[in-house]
């Protein structure tokens, strides 16, 4: 009599991938950024949102452009076409910390170029604000 075969713990892995998430993690790809400081940078993040399927985040103190593009490799069942030659990016990705259900909450999130131009000028008139409070405070 044989014994029924279990699955291993990364076909239950895979497979709650699949069913659960949809591959989320491979609809996207991350980009860090160097924290904007000059008014170039903050032109580069306005450019970057003026693309379509693309939105920039801040996660702690860190940037993000986040580029929205199934990978090629992922079929319409959302499986890897290309699994057990698939990228060490791929293969080190901890399935335990996966977004699913929802997105995690971001510091500051932009998906257009208006939302992200709006913010700039409020962050510049506040600046521009504490730095007039400052000198009227050391004139006195």
């Amino acid at each position: 009599m044989s014994r029924p075969t279990s699955d291993t713990l990364e076909e239950k892995l895979r497979k709650r991938c699949q069913d659960r998430c949809k591959a989320r993690c491979c609809r996207y790809i991350t980009i860090s950024l160097p924290a904007p400081r000059q008014k170039a940078d903050f032109d580069e993040i306005s450019w970057f949102l003026a693309h379509e399927n693309i939105s920039v985040y801040v996660e702690g103190r860190r940037w993000h452009v986040e580029v929205r593009n199934r990978c090629k490799y992922l079929t319409r069942q959302n499986r890897c076409r290309i699994y057990n030659n698939r990228p060490d990016v791929c293969r080190e990705y901890d399935i335990e910390s996966c977004e699913y259900p929802d997105r995690p909450a971001h510091t500051l999130h932009f998906d257009t170029r208006d939302e992200f131009d709006a913010w700039w000028a409020r962050k510049r008139a506040r600046e521009r604000r504490r730095r007039k409070r400052r000198t009227h405070e050391a004139k006195q």
